[in-house]
């Protein structure tokens, strides 16, 4: 058996007389990462400061952990009360996790910062787990589907998961990525949550990132967001040929519904059926689409909500990856699609704040707000 440990749980261990140790188990390897326990660890051990004061009925036949001369050790018990020592590896996740990223982004900002995710299929999955390796410390994950062995070809999801909640599946794998990260799930469809539990996920979010296949619901997230909170809408065509993302920033750019109309102009050449994910702007559709063109996409909306959660650092890149006037990215995976005449290419495209739009329209009170975004799920 191989044991870990990481290092910020070696220094609580010091503060404390005995405890229970939780973690994760993968066959004949454990790591411990917690004193407390959270959905998704195991309970993988005990320690005491003093071995003599161990009872092995607490353990239940888990590892014992105590200090010897100032070092942390590791044993398992047999059932003739004897022990085997095991070797004990300590990782420095707390200085080594983000070695390979400063300079670039600062975990210390965003730690604190929280993203909702709207959807945890391949892209919204994807993107929950790069943003959790890239330090955000925040997640609320919303979703009511389950893993279906049709969605292993293109996921981060597995056998294993199959049959699973995609909220449940995705949150054991980002634990296994930052034991630390906060994850709220929501197995819940949007289109019928409490509104007030939902405006307060948005509100409370730094940015939504509306990852379904769902227009609809992409419309109604637009009507509950628009005046709080920088929303990203990507979106993946059929078979993988392209895609776009859209994003929203409260009193500064066009909202969803202000660009909503001339994306169907700008995609006038292009089938409907190729990009349009929902054929009554209700229904989602099955399209096809390789794992390799969804990640350009789902990289692309990582790149930029990253950009705007450290917008105000000093070492920000958001005026790096974004154009002056546009808030849509239109990407193309192969040539003689829509816009693009070679593989491979990326086009901002400026956009204009609709003056007929709901979000600009004066004189509308609070009330009347709610109840005009509460009319888009109905």
């Amino acid at each position: 058996m191989k044991v870990a440990i990481l290092d910020k749980t070696v220094n609580s261990l010091k503060l404390t007389e005995k405890c229970q140790l939780f973690g994760i188990r993968n066959n004949d390897k454990v790591v411990v990462t917690s004193l407390k326990m959270r959905k998704g660890l195991d309970h993988v051990g005990v320690f005491y400061q003093n071995k003599e004061d161990y009872n092995q009925d607490e353990s239940n036949g888990s590892l014992l952990f105590s200090i010897n001369n100032e070092r942390l050790v590791c044993s398992s018990m047999n059932g003739d009360g004897t022990s085997d020592n095991i070797e004990l590896n300590i990782i420095h996740y707390s200085t080594d996790f983000s070695n390979r990223i400063q300079g670039v982004v600062d975990p210390s900002v965003l730690q604190g910062k929280t993203v909702t995710i709207i959807g945890a299929g391949s892209g919204g999955a994807m993107t929950a787990e790069d943003l959790v390796r890239s330090g955000v410390g925040n997640l609320n994950l919303i979703d009511f589907d389950t893993v279906s062995a049709s969605n292993i070809c293109r996921t981060i999801y597995d056998l294993f998961d199959i049959g699973d909640k995609k909220t449940d599946a995705l949150y054991k794998k980002l634990i296994r990525i930052n034991p630390d990260v906060n994850i709220n799930i929501h197995d819940e469809d949007i289109l019928k949550m409490d509104i007030k539990k939902l405006r307060q996920i948005i509100k409370t979010s730094e940015i939504v990132i509306e990852a379904t296949d769902n227009i609809k619901s992409k419309r109604y997230i637009n009507g509950l967001a628009f005046d709080t909170t920088i929303v990203l809408y990507p979106a993946v065509y059929d078979k993988g040929k392209g895609g776009d993302i859209l994003f929203t920033v409260p009193g500064v750019t066009p909202c969803f519904e202000c660009v909503f109309k001339s994306i169907y102009e700008q995609m006038k050449d292009v089938k409907r059926s190729e990009w349009d994910y929902s054929s009554d702007g209700s229904k989602p559709i099955s399209m096809s689409g390789l794992i390799s063109d969804i990640k350009v996409v789902a990289s692309r909306s990582v790149k930029l909500a990253l950009a705007f959660l450290t917008g105000d650092q000093d070492n920000s890149f958001l005026e790096k990856v974004t154009e002056p006037g546009c808030t849509m990215l239109f990407i193309g995976n192969e040539s003689d699609f829509s816009i693009f005449d070679k593989p491979f290419q990326e086009v901002w495209a400026e956009t204009e704040i609709n003056p007929e739009c709901f979000c600009q329209t004066l004189g509308r009170s609070l009330c009347e707000s709610q109840k005009e975004t509460m009319s888009l799920s109905e």
